[in-house]
Protein backbone atom coordinates (compact mmCIF):
# COMPACT_ATOMS: atom_id res chain seq x y z
CA UNK A 1 0.00 0.00 0.00
CA UNK A 2 0.98 3.30 -0.64
CA UNK A 3 -0.26 6.80 0.34
CA UNK A 4 0.65 9.50 -1.81
CA UNK A 5 -0.28 12.86 -3.86
CA UNK A 6 -2.66 12.39 -6.72
CA UNK A 7 -1.70 12.55 -10.16
CA UNK A 8 -3.11 13.29 -13.21
CA UNK A 9 -2.43 9.61 -14.30
CA UNK A 10 -4.63 7.96 -11.61
CA UNK A 11 -7.62 8.76 -13.21
CA UNK A 12 -7.04 5.73 -15.52
CA UNK A 13 -5.84 3.72 -12.55
CA UNK A 14 -8.75 3.22 -11.08
CA UNK A 15 -9.45 6.74 -9.46
CA UNK A 16 -12.44 7.61 -11.67
CA UNK A 17 -14.34 4.40 -10.66
CA UNK A 18 -13.67 4.70 -6.79
CA UNK A 19 -15.01 9.12 -7.75
CA UNK A 20 -17.90 7.43 -9.60
CA UNK A 21 -18.61 4.73 -7.21
CA UNK A 22 -18.55 7.56 -4.62
CA UNK A 23 -20.88 9.99 -6.01
CA UNK A 24 -23.64 7.35 -7.02
CA UNK A 25 -23.77 6.37 -3.62
CA UNK A 26 -24.47 9.78 -1.89
CA UNK A 27 -26.51 10.20 -5.22
CA UNK A 28 -28.56 7.18 -4.20
CA UNK A 29 -28.76 7.84 -0.67
CA UNK A 30 -29.85 11.58 -1.16
CA UNK A 31 -31.23 11.79 -4.65
CA UNK A 32 -32.74 15.56 -3.88
CA UNK A 33 -29.37 17.03 -2.61
CA UNK A 34 -27.07 15.76 -5.32
CA UNK A 35 -27.92 16.29 -9.08
CA UNK A 36 -27.53 13.18 -11.57
CA UNK A 37 -24.27 13.92 -13.45
CA UNK A 38 -23.07 11.62 -16.77
CA UNK A 39 -19.76 9.55 -15.98
CA UNK A 40 -18.28 12.15 -18.16
CA UNK A 41 -19.98 15.27 -15.69
CA UNK A 42 -18.22 13.25 -13.34
CA UNK A 43 -14.45 12.94 -14.31
CA UNK A 44 -14.62 16.85 -15.55
CA UNK A 45 -15.36 16.83 -11.37
CA UNK A 46 -12.85 14.60 -10.93
CA UNK A 47 -10.24 16.90 -13.02
CA UNK A 48 -11.23 20.18 -11.80
CA UNK A 49 -10.62 18.46 -8.07
CA UNK A 50 -7.13 17.32 -9.17
CA UNK A 51 -6.15 20.84 -9.77
CA UNK A 52 -7.58 22.76 -7.56
CA UNK A 53 -7.83 20.51 -4.26
CA UNK A 54 -5.66 18.66 -1.71
CA UNK A 55 -6.18 14.64 -2.66
CA UNK A 56 -4.22 11.82 -1.59
CA UNK A 57 -4.59 8.59 -3.41
CA UNK A 58 -4.22 4.69 -1.63
CA UNK A 59 -2.65 2.75 -4.09
CA UNK A 60 -2.95 -0.94 -4.29
CA UNK A 61 -0.05 -3.13 -7.01
CA UNK A 62 -0.39 0.10 -9.11
CA UNK A 63 -4.27 0.71 -8.73
CA UNK A 64 -6.02 3.45 -7.12
CA UNK A 65 -8.01 2.09 -4.71
CA UNK A 66 -9.26 4.84 -2.40
CA UNK A 67 -8.88 8.58 -1.86
CA UNK A 68 -9.30 12.21 0.86
CA UNK A 69 -9.42 14.82 -0.01
CA UNK A 70 -8.83 17.41 2.53
CA UNK A 71 -8.17 21.30 3.04
CA UNK A 72 -7.08 23.91 6.43
CA UNK A 73 -9.15 26.25 7.18
CA UNK A 74 -8.79 28.64 9.89
CA UNK A 75 -11.99 30.15 11.07
CA UNK A 76 -11.96 29.95 14.86
CA UNK A 77 -8.93 27.82 15.03
CA UNK A 78 -6.61 25.76 12.72
CA UNK A 79 -8.77 23.03 11.45
CA UNK A 80 -7.95 19.78 9.15
CA UNK A 81 -11.42 20.14 7.17
CA UNK A 82 -11.95 16.20 5.54
CA UNK A 83 -14.29 16.56 3.02
CA UNK A 84 -14.35 13.52 0.92
CA UNK A 85 -12.63 10.09 2.16
CA UNK A 86 -13.77 7.38 -0.58
CA UNK A 87 -12.76 3.54 -0.74
CA UNK A 88 -13.35 1.42 -3.22
CA UNK A 89 -16.79 -0.61 -2.50
CA UNK A 90 -14.52 -4.13 -2.87
CA UNK A 91 -11.68 -2.77 -0.38
CA UNK A 92 -13.80 -1.38 2.52
CA UNK A 93 -13.70 -2.42 5.91
CA UNK A 94 -10.08 -3.71 5.48
CA UNK A 95 -8.51 -0.79 6.89
CA UNK A 96 -7.50 1.36 4.34
CA UNK A 97 -9.84 4.71 5.17
CA UNK A 98 -7.94 4.61 8.74
CA UNK A 99 -4.85 4.31 6.88
CA UNK A 100 -6.34 7.54 4.27
CA UNK A 101 -7.20 9.23 7.83
CA UNK A 102 -3.99 8.57 10.13
CA UNK A 103 -2.29 10.20 6.63
CA UNK A 104 -4.15 13.14 7.14
CA UNK A 105 -3.73 13.18 11.33
CA UNK A 106 -0.12 13.40 10.83
CA UNK A 107 -0.21 16.33 8.07
CA UNK A 108 -2.72 17.96 10.61
CA UNK A 109 -0.01 17.55 13.56
CA UNK A 110 2.81 19.01 11.09
CA UNK A 111 0.76 22.17 10.08
CA UNK A 112 -0.40 22.07 14.23
CA UNK A 113 -4.10 21.93 13.47
CA UNK A 114 -6.14 21.89 16.60
CA UNK A 115 -8.36 19.57 15.38
CA UNK A 116 -9.92 17.69 12.31
CA UNK A 117 -12.98 17.80 11.16
CA UNK A 118 -15.63 16.09 8.87
CA UNK A 119 -19.21 15.48 7.91
CA UNK A 120 -20.89 12.30 6.96
CA UNK A 121 -24.44 11.86 6.01
CA UNK A 122 -26.79 9.61 7.92
CA UNK A 123 -27.47 7.19 5.70
CA UNK A 124 -24.04 5.99 5.58
CA UNK A 125 -23.78 3.55 8.72
CA UNK A 126 -20.30 1.82 7.67
CA UNK A 127 -18.77 5.43 7.32
CA UNK A 128 -20.25 6.73 10.41
CA UNK A 129 -19.41 3.37 12.58
CA UNK A 130 -15.87 3.39 11.29
CA UNK A 131 -15.40 7.05 12.52
CA UNK A 132 -16.54 6.40 16.00
CA UNK A 133 -14.34 3.36 16.10
CA UNK A 134 -11.44 5.18 15.42
CA UNK A 135 -12.09 8.14 17.58
CA UNK A 136 -14.16 10.47 16.01
CA UNK A 137 -16.84 11.56 17.90
CA UNK A 138 -19.93 13.58 17.19
CA UNK A 139 -19.45 17.81 17.34
CA UNK A 140 -22.60 18.76 16.66
CA UNK A 141 -25.99 17.52 15.02
CA UNK A 142 -27.41 19.05 11.74
CA UNK A 143 -30.57 18.99 11.09
CA UNK A 144 -33.40 19.68 8.24
CA UNK A 145 -36.87 20.02 6.76
CA UNK A 146 -37.89 19.57 3.43
CA UNK A 147 -40.09 22.12 1.98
Amino acid sequence: MLIREVKDTDISKGLLNVFIEGFRYHYNGRPDIFSNKSDEELKEDLINSIMNDNIMVLEDEDRIVGYIQYEIREKHAKTMWVDQLVIDKQCQKKGYGKLLLDKVIELAKQENCERIELECWAFNDNAVGMYNHIGFSEQRVKLEKKL
